[in-house]
């Protein structure tokens, strides 16, 4: 093993992998003073901090996705694609379905998902100022 500092690094990049919780093993057996087994709980208490972040990030992220499919035949997908983010059908529906395309699976960023907030916001706006 290496030092503490670049084993953390190591373990951070083995991060939500089955590799993470061997490797965190090994070191807990060849770290054994008090110091080093507080700086390794430190670290991997952060690392699992991170993970906890990004699972609410993604669930966030699901609970929209999951709302706008629930209303994918009452409106127009084309429409959005077009008008608020200036791109095809087939680019939103690849990142509202997940599709992978060239090895990457598509999905909508920060910054897409504001963007389909304020569409459907800016839709609801101009159905609900109708009036027959």
């Amino acid at each position: 093993m290496g030092n503490l500092t670049e084993e953390l690094d190591i373990l951070k990049s083995e991060l939500g992998t089955p590799d993470f919780d061997q490797h965190l093993d090994r070191m807990l057996l060849h770290y054994t003073s008090a110091e080093d087994k507080a700086q390794i709980a430190v670290a991997a208490s952060v690392m699992l901090d991170s993970i906890g972040e990004e699972i609410h990030a993604v669930n966030e992220q699901i609970d929209t996705l999951t709302a706008v499919k629930g209303i994918s035949e009452m409106i127009s997908f084309k429409y959005i694609a077009e008008k608020y983010f200036q791109k095809s059908k087939s680019w939103f529906s690849q990142r509202l379905n997940g599709h992978t395309v060239h090895g990457k699976v598509c999905r909508f960023t920060e910054e897409e998902l504001a963007t389909l907030r304020f569409a459907l916001q800016d839709i609801s706006k101009k159905i609900g100022s109708l009036s027959i």
